[in-house]
């Protein structure tokens, strides 16, 4: 009982670290507990005599924490990658990107043609 106690108090307190300074603290504790769990249950299951030792669940914690922000990583910022899950990696639609591309958008100088000429204004009467 001691041995779960101990792997227990480890996840919580990895978890917590994890999320302390993010900036997302939801995310940062979801990865945390998650990797945490995971990591512990991968070694018990693996052997369980050298995850009795006290040390071994906070290695295993924070290993699965670390291990599970990396793969989210991975997930957010690659594109080949981010389709497996179905993650939207474009973004929102660019304002000042404009489909008719045959006229340039006010404000915006053409490469090709430089910047727009300046008409004189009307004499006022």
């Amino acid at each position: 009982m001691p041995h779960l106690l101990n792997a227990l108090l480890s996840v919580l307190v990895v978890a917590g670290l994890l999320a302390g300074p993010s900036l997302r603290p939801g995310v940062g504790l979801l990865l945390g507990l998650a990797g945490s769990t995971i990591a512990n249950h991968v070694v018990w299951l693996a052997s369980p005599d050298v995850w009795s030792h006290a040390v071994v669940p906070w290695l295993a914690s924070v290993g699965g924490a670390l291990g599970a922000v990396a793969v989210w990583s991975l997930l957010r910022n690659s594109p080949d990658l981010a389709e497996l899950v179905g993650a939207d990696v474009t973004g929102p639609a660019d304002p000042l990107d404009d489909e008719d591309e045959d006229e340039p958008a006010a404000g915006r100088i053409d490469p090709v043609s430089g910047p727009p000429a300046r008409h004189p204004r009307p004499a006022r009467s």
